[in-house]
């Protein structure tokens, strides 16, 4: 995928139908309140706000040694949980950083759904 290599570099229709796919997967999984979803969601929730944050540092204050070493954290917190979404930047053309954030809200979205499905099977039976 390009995002790993240029996470702001070029992402083509093949990388976006990819993502769509993962979504309404996720969002299916959600829907029957499944508890290995919410957790997942829950992670990419906070990878999302950990990538967004150290970013956000990591250009304000370039070339600081210390700083290296944290920012080396975000890797894989955006591999696992960013990258499949990434094919949707192709709208919105966003940095990395800031997109991490923004996919961090739909994660948040799906554990929101979890929960509410969870709670309707629950009074339902």
């Amino acid at each position: 995928m390009p995002s790993i290599k240029h996470p702001d570099s070029s992402i083509n229709i093949f990388n976006s139908v990819v993502t769509i796919l993962f979504m309404v997967l996720l969002l299916m999984y959600a829907k029957k309140g499944s508890k290995l979803v919410k957790v997942f969601s829950i992670f990419g929730a906070l990878s999302g706000v950990i990538v967004f944050v150290i970013t956000t540092f990591e250009h304000a204050m370039i070339g600081n040694g210390i700083l290296d070493v944290i920012a080396s954290i975000q890797y894989p917190f955006f591999l696992l949980f960013i990258t499949p979404l990434f094919g949707v930047n192709i709208l919105f053309g966003l940095s990395y950083g800031l997109y991490a954030l923004f996919m961090s809200l739909f994660y948040g979205m799906i554990v929101g759904l979890t929960v509410y499905s969870k709670k309707n099977e629950d009074q339902v039976v």
